[in-house]
Order: C-alpha cells, then sequence, then structure tokens
C-alpha cells in the first residue's frame, strides 16, 4: 500500500470516527430509590425519555397502559420466588429538565408470609430494548434517612438483590467508579470538548495561525497542562455541586457546555486563546463538573458514603478521561505530521461546531 493510500484511509477513519462521536447523544441513566414503610415499599423511578421512548410509543400510551407496562417490567420477586404486587401510584413528566424526564412513583408490596427487607428487585423498563442502559438503585430506611446505593442494573446484570443494603461506608463504591466511566463514555459533549481542544496541542502557535510540529516535549506538555486542568476544573464543582455547596440549574449548565465546544472548535481551526488552553480547560472543567455532579446528587447519599462515592465517581472519569487520551495521542501524533493534517483538523473543527450549535440551540429552546 502506498503512503498516498494509507494516507487517504487515515483521513476517511479519522472523519468517520469524529462523524460517529459528534452524531451521538449522550445517554443518561435511570434512577430508582427505595424507600421503605411498614408493610410495602415506596419506589420513586426517574427515567430518561430519550430512553424511554426507544423501549415504548409513549405518544400512543395512555396512562392505564403506562402503568400496566412498568408494572410488567419493574418485578421485585420474594425469596420463595412468589412476584410482588406493583401499583403505579402516580406519573410526572418533567420535561423542564434536560434530558427531560419521567417520573414515576409506585408501591411495591410484598405477597403473604414474604419478608419486607429480603427481595430481588428487577427492572428493565428501558433495559430490555436498550441493552447498553444504566439503572441506579439507593436504599434508604424512611423518608429523612440518608439513601445506600444498592448497585446498578446494566447489561448481564438485571437483578439487585436487597437485604437493607450494606452498612459500610464504602458499600457501592465500585458501581460508582464504572457509573463515572460510563458518564464519560457516553457523555458525547464532555469528550467532544477535550478532542476539540486537543487538536491543535501538537502545533506552535505564531501570528493568528496553528504553524508546524512543535515536537513531542511541547505536546506531552501540553498533554499535561489541559488535562491537569480540566481535571482540576470538574473536580471542583463536582464536590460542591454533589455536596449541594453550589446548585445551577440543569439547563443553563448544559448549554454552557455546548459552548465550551464552540470555543474549542473556534480554536481548533485559528488559535484565540494560544498558550492559555489550560486556564480555559480549567475554567469550562468548573462547568463539565456541575453536569457531573447532577449524576450523583440525585443517589441523595450522605456522610462519608457521600465522600467515599465522590471520590469513586471522580476516579472512574479520570479513568476513562485517561483512556481516551492514551487512545487519541498515537492517533494525533500519526497525523499531525502528514501534509493533510490541515484539512483534517479544520474539518473536525467544522464538525464540532455545527454539533455544539445543533446542541445550543436545542438546549436554549428546551422548556
Amino acid at each position: 500500500m502506498t503512503m498516498a493510500a494509507a494516507s487517504k484511509r487515515l483521513l476517511a477513519l479519522c472523519l468517520l470516527l469524529w462523524g460517529v462521536a459528534a452524531a451521538a447523544h449522550p445517554s443518561p441513566q435511570s434512577e430508582v430509590l427505595l424507600e421503605s414503610r411498614q408493610d410495602s415499599i415506596r419506589a420513586e423511578l426517574t427515567l430518561p425519555l430519550d430512553e424511554l421512548k426507544l423501549a415504548i410509543p409513549l405518544d400512543k400510551l395512555g396512562d392505564a397502559a403506562l402503568a400496566q407496562y412498568l408494572a410488567a417490567h419493574i418485578r421485585p420477586v420474594a425469596p420463595d420466588g412468589r412476584a410482588w404486587l406493583v401499583r403505579l401510584d402516580s406519573v410526572r413528566w418533567r420535561r423542564d429538565r434536560q434530558p427531560a424526564d419521567l417520573l414515576a412513583t409506585m408501591t411495591l408490596r410484598p405477597p403473604p408470609g414474604a419478608p419486607l427487607d429480603r427481595f430481588s428487585f428487577n427492572d428493565d423498563a428501558i433495559a430490555h430494548q436498550v441493552p447498553s442502559h444504566l439503572t441506579v438503585v439507593a436504599l434508604r430506611s424512611a423518608a429523612d434517612a440518608p439513601s445506600r446505593l444498592l448497585g446498578t442494573l446494566h447489561y448481564g446484570q438485571r437483578s439487585v438483590e436487597v437485604q437493607g443494603a450494606d452498612p459500610r461506608w464504602w458499600a457501592g463504591c465500585a458501581d460508582l467508579f464504572r457509573l463515572g466511566m460510563q458518564h464519560i463514555a457516553e457523555g458525547t459533549d464532555h469528550l467532544l470538548f477535550l478532542l476539540t481542544l486537543l487538536l491543535p496541542a501538537a502545533l506552535l502557535a505564531q501570528d493568528g495561525k496553528w504553524q508546524g510540529y512543535g515536537g513531542m516535549r511541547h505536546l506531552l506538555a501540553y498533554l499535561l497542562k489541559v488535562v491537569t486542568a480540566f481535571t482540576l476544573g470538574h473536580s471542583v464543582t463536582l464536590l460542591l455541586g454533589a455536596f449541594g455547596t453550589v446548585r445551577v440549574p440543569e439547563q443553563p449548565v448544559e448549554f454552557a457546555i455546548a459552548l465550551s465546544i464552540l470555543c474549542s472548535a473556534v480554536h481548533a481551526w485559528r488559535p484565540i486563546f494560544p498558550r492559555r488552553e489550560a486556564w480555559v480547560a480549567f475554567g469550562f472543567g468548573l462547568v463539565h463538573g456541575l453536569a457531573f455532579a447532577s449524576a450523583i446528587r440525585e443517589l441523595q447519599l450522605s456522610g462519608a458514603r457521600l465522600a467515599a462515592g465522590v471520590l469513586a465517581f471522580n476516579l472512574g472519569i479520570e479513568a476513562m478521561q485517561g483512556l481516551v487520551i492514551v487512545l487519541a495521542a498515537p492517533l494525533l501524533l500519526l497525523l499531525v505530521r502528514r501534509p493533510f493534517y490541515p484539512r483534517v483538523r479544520q474539518l473536525s473543527a467544522l464538525l464540532a461546531a455545527a454539533m455544539a450549535v445543533f446542541w445550543m440551540a436545542q438546549r436554549y429552546g428546551s422548556p
């Protein structure tokens, strides 16, 4: 194979991968909060509408059919195999959020003679049609009691055992670590910001334009500064947001994340903040951290469990982020010294900018 043919294939592969990433959409998880009552369990389900629509046609579904559907896919089972009684109490459409959610409240009642504190909780309301969907399950003993993470439901794991929950403060950290990894893996807007900011990582800026390859030392210094700054930024607001110190409405946060992608795309086309990329990454990292915090705040953890959960969740984010950088850096090195790289960089910047503008319009126009 000639160098020209190899170069064309590399270009096609790069554009294909970037197009797939830009066309994707973040995949939010479901949350289930179980609360013990005197003779039943109250279940509060938060189901993302975009994912739920893939499992069932909501526009053709009335309240009675929706209740029947949820009762068929939320299945508590007693230790002896008998099914619990499941009743839908209320449904609320939360279209003011982005992405929008369906909030369902249900009563779960054990069969006669079955224990209230020992059962298997099964939930595939979305996962039976969307195998990659993640559901986080937590338990609390009363309305004002702290929550305990029971586990996550995902592909190959459609049920979780409920036995009063593990009382150890570090219980559930492994699930939160995986949740952090998945949040980045499926959070295309977070990845797109970082990858777009890395497009000119190996280049030198001069006279308002991107010039040639700056060398390995320049590339490594750029990667270290930008990734570290982004990590510090989102870690600060993840911590403050998860503990409830800082609360910002979701819609402006999501809009600001799309704006961060647009800024990094313009910079990838033409240097608008050369040698200040670390500060920009830190500033927008603060915004991205607020979005990360919303994923863990809804679990309603507290005390040592919350501190351990935030740490595990953040480590999961860093692990996936590091994996992306490790995979992206060799490709960047391979392409940056090719004569066609300016076209790859500019076209990638255009695709990222287009996706950012689309998201900004979508998030600004949502109620």
